[in-house]
């Protein structure tokens, strides 16, 4: 027979240990979560500290590039207006471009002139192409 108010106390103890268990196993679930929010914030930091040194260092050589390529342009401008100052300290060179822009010649000298290409009016229709057969 039964007591209704007598209980041998086991299910209150199976109870608490099944309430242990469960908490335990949020505590670690929470644990598991921290250290998983931890791990990506010291992996974000470490990016940061690793990525941005080697972005300056993408963004320099860019710059380096550029000023690489201004300075030859540079250099190359140079070089003509050296060779343009030569030529004209030239005196034979000078008096040549002088008589081309004068149209005149020295004596036994022959000026040949050739006759610019006429232009076509723009709204003039092209030639006619030819058949393909």
């Amino acid at each position: 027979m039964k007591i209704p108010f007598y209980s041998t106390g086991r299910r209150i103890l199976d109870d608490l240990e099944e309430r242990r268990a469960s908490r335990q196993h949020g505590i670690n679930g929470m644990i598991v979560l921290a250290g998983m929010v931890l791990l990506v914030m010291v992996l974000f930091l470490a990016s940061l500290l690793v990525l941005n040194p080697l972005m300056d260092l993408y963004r320099l050589e860019q710059d380096r590039d550029q000023a690489q390529s201004e300075y030859n342009r540079a250099k190359a401008a140079e070089t003509q207006a050296y060779n343009e100052f030569h030529w004209m300290m030239d005196p034979e060179y000078f008096e040549q471009v002088a008589r081309d822009r004068a149209n005149q010649a020295k004596a036994g000298e022959t000026v040949i002139h050739r006759p610019a290409p006429e232009r076509r009016p723009s709204s003039a229709p092209p030639p006619p192409q030819p058949a393909r057969n």
